[in-house]
């Protein structure tokens, strides 16, 4: 390389730093006449087109590099980043390879490498990648990134805390590392350490993207309501500007707004979506078989799981042919076990990343894909985004739109979204004709003899109860409740018990309210069928506004225990309606706050009636459509034979009414 060639190279060097990429260019493209085949001048050439997101200009650039100098490694490792950024992973994880083998120490090469295994979610590989990369440069801020990452994934949280205190000590200021601490003691349900990591990223950059909605739901976690009335303000005004503010169960947890609730998901889902172009399949041969693919984590131990094992051992296998994409971690189990026989073809999808799902359910010719996670946690909703089916549908997990054309289509019923309310789905809406909610029927209820003393009730005290999520109690709904209490003499509310934080919160909140934090009493997780059991020695739930009990409403109803709710005009808040109407119970469903006092002061006060509401929800139990799984089987497969019909004879989608 001639002198010259050299200077106009750190001169463009220095220009491409400084970020004046055109007078880079101009340098480079000088040093090339003189000699079109200088390794690092193309090198250079690539990199200011990668930083202008000339992604396939970059690649031609350090190809040829590398067909300039074969033993480049830098080369290599560069043609690896735009291959990572295009998705193109095993031909990055191809160039990376090329580049360690030239340089082992290349960390970068380690690092990136590292990423994309964690998106495949192949946590050895990533390991081994990254805490060879750290031990190389400890450090380098990306290796410890990666492996706090790939020990959060893997629930090894402990350890991925390490990691990212690491990056905190090398960067005090490290946004990633405080969010991601954040997440991870969230995750753990540490919420008191996850609330100062927020607090912090918030003080770093307090206008990132759902870091608000993030740390207000943590703190509802905790039900801490410090200035939740103008938080909620700033949340409802932040989604009215359009910005990227609210995560999707904030505003189910605090609003009852079709249409705001609407916007808010739909601008978080076109976050995700970003540059992602569903993939148009034009056409599939008629398959003698409608092909479903139920995409799911929950395939184990999981209240999706229990509300829906017997509807996959119910459908017709005559007409339906059923695949299951696993794509949460594999967790062994009894009811995994008995999912698996369930299926003709149950396969873990958890270590390939979304676009090759997709692509796998389109090689399969899935007709109608079903996903049952929306936004929650594990879900994956880039799958549908890239297109896993011609026909793709959301059911049952996220209690709203998804936000996002993607989807064509959401189970629900005349009550869950009425026809005036059609405009706050972006999907076209499946109208079963009872519930939209599935049961299984096979729920055991355990035999257990034990009493209200086993489980720290009084003996001959009313029982109010409400087994919802702490999240979901806000103070309007936690102050009617200590107004009921007041009424009733002697009788206490049964809670349950998410985290230490919203026990002591609740008792504190009590106390302002005039009322002995001991009629407060507080229940631990247990398997389900206790948990069922537990329930006969309530006498009435009190639902929760506007985040109603979902599965939590089956669950007391299977059990036996009336359940009375305040009906909103949101999804999420008339699921407990739907519930009760289609056990025959509406005279528990109320519209106002002071209904909803009323009534359960009304029941409580009135031993008679109350018996008479056990004693017909007694005998609706297996009579009414709410627990009729395989009428609802056979309501949900003419509700897919339908939309599966409209795409054969190529019509769009629209409402479909199942009779």
């Amino acid at each position: 390389m001639s002198a010259h060639i050299i200077q106009l190279l750190q001169k463009a060097t220095q220009a491409i730093q400084a970020n004046q990429l055109d007078s880079g260019r101009l340098l480079l493209q000088e040093a090339l006449k003189l000699d079109s085949k200088q390794t690092e001048v193309l090198r250079h050439l690539g990199i200011i087109a990668a930083i202008e997101a000339h992604w396939e200009g970059a690649l031609r650039f350090f190809d040829l590099a590398i067909q300039s100098d074969p033993n480049n490694f830098l080369a290599f490792s560069n043609r690896g980043n735009i291959l990572k950024v295009l998705m193109r992973f095993d031909e990055a994880l191809q160039s990376y390879e090329a580049a360690l083998l030239l340089n082992p120490s290349d960390v970068s090469a380690l690092c990136n490498a590292a990423a994309i295994f964690n998106l495949r979610h192949e946590y050895g590989l990533s390991l081994a990648c990254s805490e060879r990369a750290s031990s190389i440069s400890p450090e380098t801020l990306m290796a410890w990134e990666e492996i706090g990452k790939t020990y959060w994934l893997a629930k090894h949280y402990e350890k991925a805390i390490i990691a990212f205190d690491r990056v905190i000590a090398l960067d005090p200021n490290n946004l990633n590392a405080w969010l991601s601490k954040g997440n991870i003691y969230s995750e753990d349900k540490q919420f008191d350490l996850a609330q100062t990591a927020f607090q912090r990223a918030y003080e770093i950059a307090p206008q990132l993207d759902y870091l608000f909605g993030t740390k207000l739901q943590n703190a509802l976690q905790m039900c801490d309501w410090s200035n939740l009335q103008d938080q909620t303000q700033q949340l409802i005004s932040g989604i009215q500007e359009g910005r990227k503010v609210a995560l999707p169960y904030n505003v189910f947890t605090l609003l009852d707004d079709p249409l705001l609730i609407k916007k808010a998901i739909s601008i978080y889902a076109n976050g995700i979506e970003g540059g992602i172009k569903r993939e148009i399949i034009s056409s599939y041969p008629n398959h003698q078989k409608i092909r479903l693919g139920y995409f799911s984590a929950d395939f184990h131990d999981h209240p999706t799981a229990h509300l829906m094992a017997e509807l996959f051992e119910s459908h017709d296998r005559e007409k339906f042919e059923l695949i299951a994409f696993v794509i949460g971690r594999n967790q062994p189990d009894d009811m995994r076990a008995r999912l698996v026989k369930a299926f003709d073809q149950f396969i873990d999808v958890e270590h390939k990343t979304d676009q090759e799902i997709a692509a796998l359910a389109r090689e399969l010719q899935i007709d109608i894909a079903i996903d049952l996670k929306g936004f929650t946690q594990e879900g994956r909703t880039p799958i549908f985004m890239y297109g896993a089916a011609p026909i793709q549908v959301s059911y049952l997990a996220f209690p709203g739109t998804m936000g996002t054309s993607c989807f064509d289509y959401i189970v629900a019923d005349p009550i869950l979204i009425p026809k005036d309310a059609q405009n706050g789905m972006v999907e076209k809406i499946i109208y079963l004709p009872d519930s939209y909610q599935v049961n299984d029927r096979n729920r055991k209820v355990s035999l257990n003899t034990k009493l209200k003393e086993d489980y720290g009730l009084p003996s001959s005290a009313f029982v109010f109860c409400c087994f919802n999520n702490n999240f979901k109690i806000l103070p309007a709904t936690f102050a009617g409740w200590m107004r009921i209490l007041k009424a009733i003499e002697g009788s206490v509310l049964w809670l349950f018990q998410d985290n230490t934080w919203a026990v002591e919160s609740l008792k504190q909140e009590a106390a302002n309210h005039g009322v002995d934090p001991s009629r407060l009493v507080f229940a631990e997780r247990m398997p389900l069928s206790e948990h069922l059991a537990r329930q006969r020695q309530a006498d009435l739930f009190l639902d929760t506004f506007p985040y109603n009990a979902h599965t939590t409403t089956s669950d007391a109803l299977w059990a036996g225990l009336p359940v009375l709710t305040l009906m909103g005009i949101s999804f999420a808040s008339r699921v407990a309606a739907r519930l009760l109407n289609a056990i025959g119970l509406p005279e528990l469903i109320t519209n106002t706050q002071e209904e909803y006092e009323a009534l359960a002061i009304a029941l409580a006060s009135n031993p008679e009636k109350l018996a008479a509401l056990k004693q017909k929800l007694a005998s609706n139990r297996l009579t009414t459509p709410l627990f009729d799984t395989p009428q609802f089987t056979k309501d949900l497969e003419r509700a897919y034979v339908q939309m599966y019909e409209r795409y054969q004879a190529d019509q769009p989608p629209e409402h479909l009414f199942v009779e």
